[in-house]
């Protein structure tokens, strides 16, 4: 049975990693769960929401990971029962951040003392704060990011550029995704208003609803970074382009003179102008070609290309 418990002051905090049947048949002999609520710990990942019982709070949430394989940010699934005098943790896959705070706290007495104190409330405000705490750590990781996609695109490294701008942008959308319905989920907790939980204990979620709100506008100012890196990097690329296509229009059309002599004078006819006066024709050639090169100095010296 992968259940681990602490009880400290009559307040109990179990946690539960890959909960199996033996877990929740634990659960079932010793607390009173909606059948609805084991449904959703049973089945298949769910969206961040809360049901309001009037002896306890299911809440799940979902917090963000990154894939070491590929730098994508994807999230895990973290169930939460909150009652009077006990908070249950089912984790569907291992959170290192919680594991560790877990562990911590078994191992301090100080801690213990801190946290275990007056009703459950104080202790899930404990847990809360210290999985958002570390999700600014992703945001740290986000930050560094785009510093390196921006040295990217000013360097002109298009291709590059491209894919981790994409990559960024979905990354930072994902991110969103799974912080914005948690929003709502804390709010009522704030307003929340049960045996279990009251006005003097709401301050504390208010400050994870502050956590929450912080990270939420972080990630609006990235996705707002990131659609601007990407418009810069278009209008590079299309300057870019546009210089070698007026290259190629002025060395193209600087080249007709040259092409119009060179055909004329390649026919076969013996009647051309100057066909018997070689050196005459070689300098016509020599200057038409000065002419160009002179005119390609005058358009790089006016930055025209």
């Amino acid at each position: 049975m992968a259940l681990k418990i602490k009880k400290s002051n009559d307040i109990t905090w179990l946690n539960i990693v890959d909960i199996n049947e033996e877990d929740l048949k634990y659960l079932a002999d010793n607390y009173h769960f909606h059948p609805l609520d084991i449904k959703d710990i049973r089945g298949e990942a769910q969206r961040s929401k809360i049901d309001i019982y009037p002896s306890y709070a299911f809440i799940i949430l979902r917090f963000p990971v990154t894939y070491k394989d590929s730098n994508l940010i994807g999230s895990h699934e973290l169930d939460i029962f909150f009652g009077k005098d006990y908070v249950i943790t089912i984790q569907k896959k291992k959170n290192r951040t919680l594991n560790n705070y877990f562990y911590r706290v078994s191992g301090n007495k100080r801690l213990q003392h801190e946290i275990f104190q007056g009703k459950a409330t104080f202790l899930l405000y404990h847990i809360l704060e210290e999985l958002y705490r570390s999700s600014f750590t992703m945001i740290d990781w986000l930050d560094k990011e785009i510093t390196r996609i921006e040295a990217e695109v000013y360097e002109e490294s298009t291709r590059q550029a491209v894919k981790d701008l994409a990559q960024a942008r979905r990354n930072v959308l994902s991110f969103r995704s799974i912080i914005d319905p948690q929003r709502f989920v804390i709010r009522t907790l704030v307003n929340l208003k049960k045996e279990y939980i009251n006005g003097d204990d709401q301050i504390y979620f208010d400050d994870i609803a502050d956590y929450i709100e912080r990270i939420y506008n972080l990630l609006n100012n990235h996705k707002d970074l990131i659609d601007g890196l990407n418009e810069t990097n278009e209008s590079l690329t299309r300057h870019r382009l546009n210089r070698v296509m007026r290259i190629l229009t002025i060395f193209s059309v600087s080249l007709l003179p040259l092409t119009l002599f060179t055909g004329l004078y390649g026919m076969n006819l013996r009647s051309l102008p100057l066909m018997h006066n070689e050196i005459l024709v070689w300098w016509i050639f020599g200057g038409l070609g000065a002419i160009i090169i002179a005119i390609f100095i005058w358009l790089k010296k006016k930055d025209i290309i």
